[in-house]
């Protein structure tokens, strides 16, 4: 996959790549008070924005923001450049919040740094007072560890996001018992391959464990709607490219989709670009438009 991002040993980091497409988009300018080489703080912390030349104008657009990966860093995002490439394409910004200590302190993990949903709402109202963004066309998406807060905030904060496009990271134990209506949209990419965030979970060393990805789904969308998928997935050839199973019956029109692949621990922009096609409304500029 040509955008493929890994991880180097055990929950590493992103190998990420800078490149001069990042240059194509729009500086962050001085009288946002938003040094372009620093980033944006907020109480909580800070966070990288990268916006295309549409913003420039003053034309609010969509965004997507990614979380990083374990030992992983908003600056890494930002010059990846698949992440860029992806959000050029489509006309957004790319929003990368940074993780206290490399890691996220969701329910569960590791990490005990700081209350992430109060961060994550302190980003979001900074990014809408600061800049021209459409607060209802923000995607969440991200990988490994990154992956998990993007499902903690579709269960806990499914209003502030039009859709969810976790990869390679599902819930972690214990499992929240059920999450905040009404379910948003959500797409979750993962290896059958992969060891270091396993579809059936594992325990780490130090006691933490990393939930079951089919329980996750079973959590988020409860009900039976998923029913199967995992015995149908151990029983299935593992793919080179994406097979993408949408879920029915969920009780709501939200599209909640798993894609399995054959790889391991990898991540790919394009996975995210599809994400953000299927699941994102056009902007209200394009309403009663035909195409020709």
């Amino acid at each position: 996959m040509a955008s493929r991002l890994g991880l180097v040993g055990a929950l590493a980091g992103f190998v990420l790549m800078a490149s001069a497409a990042a240059q194509t988009f729009a500086p962050v300018q001085s009288r946002d008070a938003c040094p372009a080489d620093a980033g944006c703080s907020v109480a909580s912390g800070r966070y990288r924005i990268v916006l295309p030349s549409q913003a420039s104008a003053g034309q609010k657009v969509g965004a997507i923001m990614y979380f990083h990966g374990y030992q992983g860093s908003a600056d890494e995002v930002i010059a990846d450049a698949g992440l860029v490439a992806v959000t050029r394409r489509l006309g957004v910004a790319l929003i990368a919040p940074d993780g206290a200590g490399r890691s996220w302190s969701y329910p569960g993990s590791p990490a005990r740094h700081r209350d992430e949903f109060v961060f994550v709402g302190q980003v979001l109202d900074d990014v809408a007072a600061r800049f021209p963004i459409d607060p209802g066309r923000i995607l969440a998406s991200g990988f490994s560890q990154g992956g998990s807060m993007v499902w903690y905030l579709g269960c806990r904060m499914p209003e502030r996001f039009a859709a969810f496009a976790p990869i390679a990271g599902a819930f972690w134990e214990p499992v929240l018992e059920s999450c905040a209506g009404p379910r948003p949209p959500l797409i979750h990419v993962h290896g059958m391959s992969d060891t270091t965030v396993p579809l059936a979970g594992r325990t780490l060393r130090q006691g933490s464990r990393q939930a079951d990805v089919f329980k996750s789904l079973s959590v988020f969308a409860p009900g039976g709607c998923t029913a199967g998928w995992a015995e149908a997935a151990r029983a299935a050839l593992k793919p080179e490219g994406l097979t993408c199973r949408v879920a029915t019956g969920c009780g709501g029109p939200a599209r909640l989709e798993l894609c399995l692949h054959g790889g391991g621990h990898v991540a790919d922009a394009a996975w995210v670009e599809r994400a953000w096609r299927l699941t994102m409304r056009p902007p209200a500029s394009a309403a009663g438009l035909t195409s020709p």
